[in-house]
């Protein structure tokens, strides 16, 4: 066998084989490091494209389970405001069949109705103050303050940069707004509120770099007007620049719950919460009178019908939230699954990876060992040349 100093092939072949332990035992370690199968393109592109869309899917599907969660809660809260306009309407009911029996007089009835007046009351404010992350639930719900609004116009000028709404129900608010009077004047036709900003003005405007938040709380607006250079819209406010400006309310369908992970309609569920107040649909009590026996007959007559039709309303509410808790059992099924497969495709086998990891450790230890006994020819040459 012929020795050779230019080419040691043995020793070529045990470096190669080493590096190549060593990268394979660099990929196992990544493994074993994060617990990941895939931790990148070379791992396997198309698992790793599966295992991203199954996470996407997961994400999705996480944050519709908390948007169900969510709208449960939304719901609870309306069913428990309307619990007390019931227990209000049982009562305006008793105090309707007192004032019903010839046994008072009308006399009476006057004292009567001071107390059913004030429960009556007690049903707008109750429907009013139900809200749910700053919306109203009872009163308006879902309603939206349109493009058409003359005062938001971008050509107005008048620095009213937002408006928010609180139980305002649908239709035309106009302002009224007289120069010099430091007075500003918002009204439906029905209901109008006053609001004195001569103090919160400078010199007769919203002072620059500044929002003074105009709240009409009794017809729950609230206007956002700013100064010179504190939102970015056009002009700035001045005492009497929003005289004859409207804004107009649309009535909405309710609300939308996203369920779903998914921008399709089987994910989506619309709903829409009656109108609470004495004035609305369901209670429509407002015009009723117990001075008289004959008033009261006809009054206990209304409120029996309110009584049936806000119980209706509670068991509506209620069956929503029974499908929202089966659709939140069915989406907590659905991550189960996906997140099961996700971790199928993308989870290490720890005990696969420590068995290769030391597979490599021993085949290194080899490669190292022959590269050692390769210098062997080496050696036999420079024991030639020194004799």
């Amino acid at each position: 066998m012929p020795v050779r100093i230019n080419s040691n092939v043995a020793f070529s072949r045990a470096i190669s084989d080493f590096n190549r332990v060593d990268r394979d035992t660099q990929i196992h370690r990544a493994r074993l490091a994060s617990g990941l199968r895939l931790n990148s393109g070379r791992d396997g592109g198309a698992a790793l494209s599966m295992s991203d869309g199954m996470r996407a899917e997961i994400s999705g599907l996480a944050q519709g389970a908390r948007n169900t969660e969510t709208a449960i809660d939304l719901l609870r809260v309306a069913e428990g405001g309307m619990s007390e306009i019931s227990n209000v309407l049982i009562r305006l009911r008793e105090i309707a069949t007192e004032a019903t029996t010839s046994t008072l007089n009308d006399s009476n009835r006057i004292a009567l109705d001071d107390e059913f007046n004030q429960l009556n009351d007690f049903i707008d404010r109750s429907a009013k103050l139900v809200s749910y992350n700053d919306q109203s639930l009872l009163a308006g719900f879902g309603n939206k303050v349109s493009e058409s609004s003359s005062a938001l116009a971008e050509s107005s000028n008048t620095g009213v940069r937002r408006v928010t709404l609180s139980a305002a129900s649908a239709g035309t608010y106009t302002f009224a707004d007289d120069a010099g009077d430091g007075s500003l004047t918002l009204s439906n036709g029905e209901v109008s509120q006053t609001l004195s900003l001569d103090t919160l003005l400078d010199e007769g405007k919203v002072a620059d770099g500044t929002t003074l938040v105009a709240n009409f709380d009794r017809v729950g607006i609230r206007v956002f007007l700013d100064g010179i250079g504190a939102g970015g819209v056009a002009g700035s406010y001045r005492d009497g620049d929003l005289d004859g400006r409207s804004i107009v309310i649309e009535d909405a369908s309710g609300g939308v719950f996203q369920l779903g992970g998914d921008a399709v309609g089987a994910d989506r569920l619309e709903y829409d919460l009656s109108d609470m107040t004495s004035q609305g649909t369901v209670v429509d009590i407002a015009d009723i009178s117990i001075l008289t026996q004959s008033s009261a007959r006809d009054a206990l007559a209304r409120i029996d019908g309110a009584v049936a039709r806000v119980a209706r309303e509670r068991g509506a509410v209620g069956a929503i939230v029974n499908r929202l808790e089966h659709t939140l059992n069915v989406t907590t099924t659905s991550i189960e699954g996906i997140a099961a497969s996700e971790a199928a495709l993308r989870d290490a086998d720890i005990a696969l990876e420590v068995s290769a990891l030391a597979r490599n450790e021993i085949l290194a230890g080899l490669s190292r060992s022959v590269m050692t006994q390769a210098r062997v020819s080496t050696n036999i040459v420079m024991s030639l040349l020194t004799q």
